[in-house]
């Protein structure tokens, strides 16, 4: 009769397993179609920002608001099933852009390069966080992210808003590709 318990136990543990890692891959690919989204949305920012850098403000608020609306549509189209799910999601960038604006306020003068870092390391810190918690495909991401701003902003000063478009927004984009995969 024991062996048939252990059975049972192992056997729920290998259900219960397998459970975690199907919602692991259901959280990557619905989460891919962000990734990718603002990966290009930072990766024209840092562009256009490292062509007008006197439009640094208009820049980011033209981006912003178009990435907010893209993907508040696409929150709704991969949770059809969540209620509420644009508004929790608008709710959530939203409150990443307000630390942001209030950081700038609080550290005022800052220089546009260390402005620009906040959101970027912020996520960063998000991916790092959430990849220690529950997936660690995050976690690589999200060190990545970090360790790639770090690299532009000490050391790349005369090319920063290009390896800031390419190695920030083309790794959040790249990786929103290789999660999609899983």
């Amino acid at each position: 009769m024991a062996s048939s318990a252990e059975e049972a136990a192992r056997a729920l543990r290998e259900i219960a397993e397998i459970n975690a890692r199907a919602a692991g891959f259901q959280d990557y690919q619905a989460e891919s179609g962000q990734m990718v989204l603002w990966g290009f949305a930072y990766i024209i920012g840092f562009a256009l920002t490292g062509l007008f850098t006197d439009y640094i403000l208009l820049v980011w608020t033209l981006i912003i608001i178009i990435a907010l609306i893209a993907g508040s549509s696409i929150a709704r189209r991969t949770n059809p099933d969540i209620p509420g799910i644009a508004w929790r999601y608008l709710a959530l960038i939203g409150s990443i852009l307000l630390l942001c604006v209030l950081i700038n306020i609080v550290m005022w003068p800052l220089t546009p390069r260390q402005g620009a870092m906040l959101a970027p390391l912020f996520v960063a810190t998000l991916y790092i966080l959430r990849g220690v918690q529950l997936r660690p495909r995050y976690l690589v991401i999200g060190v990545l992210l970090a360790v790639l701003s770090m690299v532009g902003y000490l050391w790349l000063d005369a090319w920063f808003w290009w390896w800031m478009a390419f190695a920030f927004g083309g790794t959040l984009a790249i990786s929103g590709l290789w999660l999609r995969n899983f």
